[in-house]
């Protein structure tokens, strides 16, 4: 978990901050960035209006070269005049929009011809893209006529406009407007920045500084006012909010000072009081503890609680190679005595043998209910001798016991089945299709744990069958389900 910075050590780093100057760069950038983009868009819609007006012009200009160049090129060519020719031609290279004229004959002949030097011209990449790029014209020659429909053609005129000189004059307008236009935003921005600055930042910047200064926690010293402020507008109520907020926040320094005494008038008390909770509630969970793993009627384990400590044994017994067995019991005809006496004297006769597990049994040993007339009693360090003689000694045990009952004497018996795991150095013995056999190939303790009560149950249902009132080894045979098949 993250600790949070003292107040100390806040006022310290707000000290080292500079306000106002993140700000007012803020404003800065974002001020030219506005003035960048402005000056883009009245660049290019400036730039497009100069286009037009000059396109128009250039049009024209062409138009009116063609125009006065074909009524005296139409003569000279029928007349054969070189003087008058090459007068027409020179006087059409007066306008420099002009690249080339030619006065050809209708026989081919070029009467008269005169060039432009374009390398000589201020040169663009976009001189194909503007004003409709480098272009030859082919105009027919007439002679001079009255009658428009008769007129005889005498010759071909070729001229050639080029756009160079206007897109060096469109190129001076873009200039003069770019600078024009950016002189004019930057000096609008730095106006707006300064007054922002003055009106704003600046006012901003001192109440910052009064609010590093101040340490309103530090009730020892009274809380200075803000910096003086001549307008009445949000700025004024800002440092108004200020001096009140840190009234405030004294005041309630002062409150916790009071409360915090008083907390630690009681903290003693309290950790007292949870010391006592602490330790009732420990004696609750043992309690409930016992109960889940206790048997209610008997006193005795139950079956959650065998199985844990079952299960615990096997694990060392896989570590260690210590023995543990297990013996599963249950009453003969429990149900016919049930019927007979009663279920009162049937739970009679269950706590009896609780009784008898007790004077028989090791202390290191563990007897459990696990469900109705059924128990088992989990040995450790016993081989099948040793389980044999417990199992033999409590059969006496319960056979020999009495149980009065409204004046009747009952007698009882029980059945007993016994299943061992041997030592490790036992495994190496026997044919392998044994329990040794099953019992090495049994990796899990859930698998060798239900393995081993199904070989108990089997042997109490063979001492079952040969009569009850007895106790039988569990011995499983050779095609017995190996874990994990």
């Amino acid at each position: 978990m993250v600790q949070a910075p003292s107040g100390a050590a806040k006022k310290e780093d707000l000290g080292k901050l500079r306000p106002g100057s993140s700000l007012f760069a803020r404003q800065l950038r974002w001020g030219l960035l506005i003035a960048l983009c402005l000056g883009i868009l009245i660049m290019l819609y400036q730039g497009i209006s100069d286009y037009r007006s000059l396109l128009n012009v250039y049009d024209q200009t062409n138009e009116r070269v063609i125009n006065s160049t074909l009524a005296v090129a139409g003569t000279a060519v029928q007349e054969r005049d070189m003087e008058l020719a090459n007068a027409v031609t020179y006087s059409a290279m007066v306008q420099r929009s002009v690249a080339s004229v030619r006065l050809i004959t209708l026989d081919g002949k070029v009467l008269a011809e005169q060039h432009r030097d374009l390398s000589a011209l201020p040169q663009s990449m976009w001189t194909d893209s503007l004003f409709g790029g480098t272009v030859t014209q082919n105009i027919p020659l007439y002679a001079p006529s009255t009658d428009l429909l008769d007129r005889i053609a005498v010759g071909e005129l070729e001229i050639t406009f080029s756009p160079h000189v206007y897109i060096a004059a469109l190129y001076g307008r873009v200039e003069i407007s770019f600078i024009g236009v950016f002189v004019f935003a930057l000096a609008m921005t730095f106006a707006a920045v300064g007054v922002t600055y003055f009106i704003v930042t600046k006012p901003l910047l001192e109440l910052i500084g009064y609010m590093v200064k101040v340490n309103p926690t530090d009730t020892k010293k009274s809380l200075p006012l803000p910096p003086p402020y001549r307008h009445d507008d949000e700025i004024q109520l800002l440092g108004s909010s200020m001096i009140g907020l840190f009234a405030l926040i004294r005041s309630k320094v002062e409150k916790l000072a009071n409360v915090t005494e008083e907390l630690k008038s009681t903290n003693l008390s309290l950790e007292t009081r949870v010391e006592q909770r602490t330790h009732e509630l420990n004696q609750a969970v043992e309690k409930l503890e016992l109960l889940a793993a206790t048997d209610p009627l008997t006193g005795l384990a139950n079956r959650r609680a065998l199985m844990g400590r079952l299960k615990n044994a096997i694990a060392v017994w896989k570590r260690r190679g210590t023995r543990v067995g297990i013996i599963i019991l249950d009453l003969d005809h429990f149900k016919t005595l049930n019927d007979t006496y009663g279920h009162q004297t049937g739970d009679m006769v269950l706590k009896s043998l609780a009784a008898v597990f007790g004077r028989v049994l090791r202390e290191t040993d563990l007897p459990a209910r696990v469900g109705g007339e059924e128990f088992a009693v989990l040995i450790s360090d016993e081989d099948e001798n040793g389980l044999s003689t417990v199992a033999e000694r409590l059969r006496k045990a319960i056979s020999e016991d009495v149980i009065n009952a409204n004046g009747t004497t009952i007698h009882y018996t029980a059945s007993l089945g016994i299943a061992c795991l041997p030592v490790k150095s036992d495994l190496d013995m026997g044919d392998g299709d044994g329990i040794e056999g099953l019992l090495r190939q049994a990796r899990e303790v859930e698998s060798i744990i239900d393995q081993l009560y199904s070989l108990a149950d089997k042997a109490l249902y063979a001492a079952k069958e040969k009569g009850r009132n007895r106790w039988e080894l569990g011995d499983p045979p050779a095609n017995f389900p190996l874990a994990g098949e």
